[in-house]
C-alpha cells in the first residue's frame, strides 16, 4: 500500500512542463510537514516530451532544478533515485506502484512522482489542455491509500498506438495521425472513469479533485490504445 500524503496540480498554460512541475513541487514540499531532503525517490510519469527526448529521463531534470541531493553516491551518501516510467495515460499507476516497492529499500522516506505532458514541437498537431501534477507518497501517514492495480490489455488495438514519424514536409518529428480509443469518462456511482483523449496528468487532477469530495474511489484510467488500468482506494 502506498499513501498520497499531499498532492497539487495545475494547467501548464505558456510554462514548460518542467518549471510547471518544479513549481508545484516547491509548493507542495512547502506546505508539508517534510523538507527536501525527505524525498529519496523521483518518478515521472507522461508520454510526451519537448522535442520526442527519451533521455536523460525527465525526472532527473526535475531533480536537477530542485537542486535535490545532486552530490556523489556512495553507499553511506544520503542520495535520490530519479527515474520515468511511460505506459500512455495509465503510467501514473506504473509509477505509484514503482514507488510502493522502491520505498521499502530505505524506510521513512518519501517519494515524488510528477505527472505531465508537452507539446513535443510547433509541428506537431496538439489538441490538449495538459495538466501538470505532482503527489508526495511514502508507505503510510494520513491521505489517499492506494489498495489495489488492476491492469487489463484486451481491448489493446495497436492502430490506435501513438507514435511519432518524420515529415519530410516539415523536416521535423511529428505525432503520427491515430485511431482514438472512444470511450468518455463518467462517474457511474461506483468508479471515476477517465475519459480516453485526456493525458495522464488530467486523469490524476480530475480523479484525485473528486476524491477529495468523497465521491468514489475506484479510477479507472482509459487510454488511447484500449489499455485500461483500474485502482482501488481506500
Amino acid at each position: 500500500m502506498v499513501v498520497i500524503v499531499g498532492w497539487k496540480s495545475s494547467p501548464i498554460g505558456r510554462s514548460s512542463l518542467l518549471k510547471s512541475i518544479c513549481n508545484l513541487s516547491r509548493k507542495l514540499i512547502a506546505e508539508s510537514s517534510i523538507t527536501l531532503n525527505d524525498v529519496n525517490l523521483i518518478i515521472h510519469a507522461g508520454v510526451y516530451r519537448r522535442n520526442f527526448r527519451t533521455e536523460p529521463a525527465f525526472a532527473s531534470h526535475v531533480q536537477g532544478e530542485l537542486g535535490l541531493k545532486c552530490k556523489p553516491i556512495s553507499q553511506q551518501s544520503n542520495h535520490c533515485f530519479s527515474f520515468d516510467v511511460s505506459d500512455g495515460s495509465c503510467s501514473p499507476y506504473v509509477a505509484l506502484n514503482s514507488a510502493k516497492h522502491m520505498l521499502k529499500i530505505k524506510s521513512g522516506g518519501y517519494a515524488l512522482i510528477t505527472v505531465g505532458d508537452e507539446r513535443p514541437n510547433a509541428q506537431s498537431k496538439w489538441s490538449y489542455q495538459p495538466i501538470s501534477c505532482v503527489m508526495l507518497v511514502a508507505l503510510e501517514g494520513d491521505g489517499a491509500k492506494l489498495k489495489s492495480t488492476i491492469f487489463d490489455s484486451k481491448l489493446f488495438d495497436s492502430s490506435a498506438v501513438v507514435s511519432t514519424i518524420f515529415d519530410e514536409t516539415k523536416s521535423a518529428n511529428i505525432i503520427a495521425e491515430h485511431t482514438p480509443f472512444e470511450r468518455k469518462g463518467t462517474v457511474d456511482g461506483e468508479k471515476f472513469i477517465g475519459n480516453a483523449n485526456w493525458l495522464s496528468g488530467q486523469h490524476m487532477h480530475e480523479f484525485l479533485t473528486q476524491y477529495s469530495q468523497a465521491m468514489t474511489k475506484i479510477h479507472q484510467i482509459n487510454d488511447h490504445s484500449g489499455k485500461t488500468v483500474t485502482a482501488t482506494w481506500m
